[in-house]
């Protein structure tokens, strides 16, 4: 840990150093706070301070389709690696029955057609005066030219029609709505019949008292039209509540503790 705790004061001090340190370049008694944003960044280590400038502008996880969301949404990066972590590439089956507003199969079907993270959003260096723009038009085209082309079956089901609806329109914006099909449909009665798949989803977690009896309750149900898959389906969920395994009726062969946003979870792993 650092001697230096109070996070302000430490960034009051790099902005005055920066601001001197440009002033004696510039010949500036006062810098004005217009143009382009450079974003200084810094961390402390051990008594060691690094400085980063912030290329990304917004936070990487957001990629630039999810103009909406339902209620507290599961962020990209975070979906990314729940779809990762069930060793999906787009060959098998791939389901979310708690879909939401669709991050999680939109982001099987970004990985399915190997599209870059990103590509349809703006970053903050873009508008730097030392990049030269044509860079970011190569490395988008040399993007695109690595995305497959195929045919995906990536499905999201919701109970509630005003998520399964804005699944469909945030998929447009991602450019895969011709790979994913959403529809209304209650996770209790989730059934497929091939023999391999991926499963991928984030429940509601309950987190009040009476949501949590209720998410129980989802959890029993889900539990039990899980048990009537194919054994050589893959599962992934995550869930902050603890009895989940009780509840779902079958203790995760594997399990990994992540975090949603600064919610404690962990990720249930099922399948081999």
């Amino acid at each position: 840990t650092s001697k230096l705790h109070s996070v302000p004061a430490c960034q009051a001090i790099v902005k005055k150093a920066a601001a001197r340190r440009l002033g004696n370049a510039y010949g500036c008694e006062t810098l004005p706070e217009t143009g382009s944003r450079y974003q200084i960044q810094f961390a402390i280590i051990k008594d060691t301070a690094t400085l980063y400038l912030d290329t990304s502008g917004e936070g990487l996880y957001k990629r630039g389709y999810r103009a909406q969301n339902m209620g507290a949404p599961l962020r990209e990066t975070l979906a990314a690696a729940l779809v990762t972590l069930s060793r999906y590439r787009g060959k098998d089956p791939f389901c979310d029955p708690f879909c939401g507003s669709g991050t999680i199969p939109i982001e099987a079907a970004l990985i399915a057609k190997n599209r870059a993270p990103g590509l349809d959003r703006s970053f903050a260096a873009q508008r730097w005066k030392n990049m030269n723009s044509c860079l970011w038009l190569e490395a988008a085209d040399e993007a695109q030219d690595k995305e497959f082309l195929g045919t995906y079956d990536i499905w999201g089901g919701d109970i509630d029609p005003a998520a399964v609806e804005l699944a469909r329109h945030n998929a447009v914006l991602a450019g895969v709505e011709d790979c994913v099909r959403f529809e209304a449909a209650d996770a209790g009665k989730f059934h497929r019949d091939s023999e391999y798949g991926q499963l991928v989803t984030n429940p509601p977690y309950g987190e009040r008292l009476m949501e949590k009896k209720e998410a129980e309750a989802l959890y029993r149900s889900f539990g039990q039209a899980h048990r009537g898959l194919p054994p050589k389906w893959r599962t992934v969920v995550l869930s902050s509540h603890t009895e989940f395994e009780r509840c779902f009726g079958r203790p995760a062969d594997k399990k990994r503790k992540l975090y949603n946003g600064m919610l404690k979870c962990d990720a249930f792993l099922y399948g081999r």
